[in-house]
């Protein structure tokens, strides 16, 4: 294989990161720790036999219930806020989108718009594409620092 000389790695475009660093707490740390803590909860329910629970519920059923139904209600909470963060690096050419378990790489060009929105009190952006990609027509992230001024920078159009 041939190398690069310094002028082609000089050439080549730099991926600047404009999404927050925070994203990884929001999108992985603060799921898993929470649905460690709600499932030992459940499990805790249904695993103690109904004369140990000291619950002050008629039946241990309206408890197992109620920890079944919270459980239910923390994983559809976690659908639709925190997993719809996504981690998004750029490139003067593309925009690349991770979940940090897949990767894509859209051109410039399919992006349509990018607009403001909120999750859980939390200014985010939102890639919209022209089509529908691998995680959707519409990307959420948390901006990062340098997000406004890559942005003026690069890509004029979407600002």
């Amino acid at each position: 294989m041939s190398q690069m000389t310094e002028a082609e790695q000089l050439a080549k475009p730099k991926t600047a990161h404009l999404s927050s660093n925070t994203t990884l707490f929001w999108r992985v740390f603060l799921p898993v720790f929470g649905s460690v803590f709600v499932t030992g909860l459940v499990l805790s329910f249904w695993l103690i036999s109904a004369e140990e629970l000291y619950i002050s519920m008629k039946s241990a059923w309206t408890g197992r219930s109620l920890s079944a139904l919270a459980w239910f209600g923390w994983i559809f909470f976690l659908r639709q806020t925190l997993w719809r963060l996504m981690r998004v690096d750029a490139d003067p050419e593309h925009i690349m989108v991770t979940n940090y378990w897949t990767t894509v790489r859209y051109k410039w060009s399919d992006v349509e718009a990018i607009n403001n929105g909120t999750i859980l009190w939390k200014k985010v952006k939102v890639i919209r594409l022209k089509a529908s990609g691998r995680f959707g027509q519409n990307i959420h992230f948390l901006p990062g620092t340098y997000f406004e001024p890559w942005m003026e920078g690069h890509v004029k159009s979407f600002t």
